[in-house]
C-alpha cells in the first residue's frame, strides 16, 4: 500500500512541477525564459522530482503489517568478496526477492514472471502518452526490464538445481573482475551509445568517431566482457549458461547493427549532393564542390 501511495504522490508532484514550469515559461516569454524551459528540460526536471519524491516517501513512510518491508536486511558480510558465488546468490535471493524457503522461492518466480507482461504493456503505453510515439528508447527500456525480470526468474528456478551450476570454481583473478561488469555493460552500453549519437551533433567531421564510440559501447564492450565468463560454461551448466550468455550479449549488439553497417559502408550520395547514412537514416548535409 505504501509503495502505491508513494508512486501516486510522486506522480502528482511531477504533474504539478510540469504544469508550474510551463505556466512560468508562458508568462515569462518576454524575458527569454520560454526558450530555456523547452520540452526536454521540463521532462528532465519532472523526472527528477518524480524519482526524488518516490525515494523520500518510500524511505520515510512507515511499514504496515499488510505490506511488510519488501527488501530484507542483510548483514555486513552478505556481499563480501570472500563469500562463494552460491552464498552470494542466496543472500541476493533473500534480500531482494524475500526467498527464505521453497514456498517463497516459487512465489518470487511467479511474481517476476507476472511482471513481464505488465511491463511490456505499461512502459510503451507511458512513452506513447508522453511523447506520441514509443521509439528506440521506449522499446529498449521495455526489453531491459523484461530481460531483468526473466533473469531473476531463471536464476531463482535453477538456484536449488545444483547439477546445472558450473563445476568450475571461482578463480577470483582479474578476468573475473572484468567479467563481473558484463551484465552492466549489456544494460548501460546501449544507453550510453544512444546518448552519444543523440546528444552530440552528427556532422561530416564527427560521424566517424560518434558512430565508432556507439558501436564500441553497445556491441564491443559487452562482447569483450563476456569472454572471461566462457571458462565457467562446463558440464550441464552449458545448456543454461551458454544460451543466456549469447542471448543477453546479442541484445545490446543488435542496437548497434544499423550504426555499425553505416560505419562499415560509409555515407552515400543522395540527390547528387547530399551525404546520407542510409542504414541509420541520417543526413550529413550537402557537399559543395
Amino acid at each position: 500500500m505504501n509503495q502505491a501511495l508513494s508512486i501516486l504522490l510522486a506522480g502528482l508532484a511531477a504533474l504539478g512541477t510540469a504544469i508550474t514550469l510551463r505556466f512560468f515559461a508562458l508568462h515569462s516569454a518576454a524575458s527569454g525564459v520560454l526558450s530555456l524551459l523547452d520540452s526536454r528540460l521540463v521532462r528532465v526536471l519532472t523526472g527528477i522530482v518524480f524519482f526524488a519524491v518516490v525515494m523520500i516517501l518510500y524511505r520515510f513512510l512507515p511499514t504496515t503489517e499488510e505490506n511488510p518491508e519488501p527488501i530484507a536486511k542483510g548483514d555486513k558480510d552478505s556481499f563480501s568478496p570472500n563469500r562463494t558465488p552460491l552464498q552470494t546468490s542466496d543472500d541476493m535471493a533473500r534480500i531482494f526477492s524475500g526467498v527464505t524457503d521453497e514456498a517463497s522461492r516459487r512465489r518470487a518466480i511467479r511474481d517476476w514472471l507476472l511482471a513481464v507482461p505488465q511491463l511490456t504493456v505499461l512502459i510503451p503505453f507511458i512513452f506513447y502518452l508522453r511523447f506520441g510515439f514509443i521509439g528506440p528508447l521506449g522499446w529498449g527500456l521495455t526489453v531491459f526490464f523484461d530481460v531483468y525480470c526473466l533473469l531473476w526468474a531463471v536464476g531463482l528456478y535453477f538456484r536449488p538445481r545444483r547439477e546445472y551450476h558450473s563445476p568450475v570454481k571461482l578463480k577470483g583473478d582479474w578476468k573475473d573482475r572484468v567479467g563481473a561488469f558484463w551484465l552492466v555493460a549489456c544494460a548501460f552500453g546501449p544507453l550510453f551509445g544512444w546518448m552519444v549519437t543523440n546528444f552530440f551533433p552528427i556532422t561530416q567531421a564527427s560521424w566517424h568517431w560518434l558512430y565508432g564510440l556507439r558501436v564500441f559501447l553497445a556491441a564491443g564492450l559487452p562482447i569483450l566482457l563476456a569472454l572471461p565468463l566462457l571458462r565457467y560454461i562446463r558440464g550441464k551448466s552449458t545448456a543454461v549458461a551458454l544460451p543466456l550468455l549469447l542471448l543477453v550479449t546479442l541484445l545490446p549488439v543488435s542496437t548497434a547493427m544499423q550504426v555499425g553497417r553505416d560505419l562499415w559502408e560509409g555515407p552515400v550520395l543522395k540527390g547528387g549532393s547530399e551525404l546520407y547514412l542510409q542504414h541509420s537514416e541520417h543526413s550529413l548535409g550537402r557537399i559543395y564542390k
